[in-house]
């Protein structure tokens, strides 16, 4: 199992809301704080932890758009790839790694020096 760094956001995201809402409900309940910071610390972890599946909506829109350019553009470098999206190399570069080892991009490269190339596996 692969982890990316995106992942990592993600599960740190969910792991961490949940504790803190989880802090801020004790201490709100049973701790020696007060009430409203107790209130505040759990909105704020549950707030975290919803992020959590905002992100990973994010994540499959930039690899769905990284996909529909491979569609019509078989063939294409990282740097077109980015030129065309609009999109940073770096975040194409995350996309296409998870894509790639998903099995639904695959990546070529030839005999000359070029940028790899990667296109949709059949």
């Amino acid at each position: 199992m692969t982890i990316y760094s995106d992942d990592l956001v993600r599960i740190t995201n969910w792991i961490g809301g949940r504790s803190a809402s989880a802090f801020g409900l004790y201490d709100a309940v049973a701790g020696s704080g007060t009430v409203s910071h107790g209130l505040v610390m759990t909105y704020c972890g549950a707030a975290l932890a919803y992020t959590t599946g905002s992100f990973q909506h994010y994540l499959r829109r930039r690899d769905t758009r990284v996909v529909a350019h491979l569609a019509g553009n078989p063939g294409t470098s990282l740097p077109q790839i980015s030129t065309a999206t609009g999109m940073h190399k770096e975040r194409v570069a995350s996309s296409l790694q998870r894509l790639t080892t998903d099995g639904l991009v695959l990546s070529e490269s030839g005999a000359t020096p070029v940028p790899r190339s990667y296109r949709l596996a059949p």
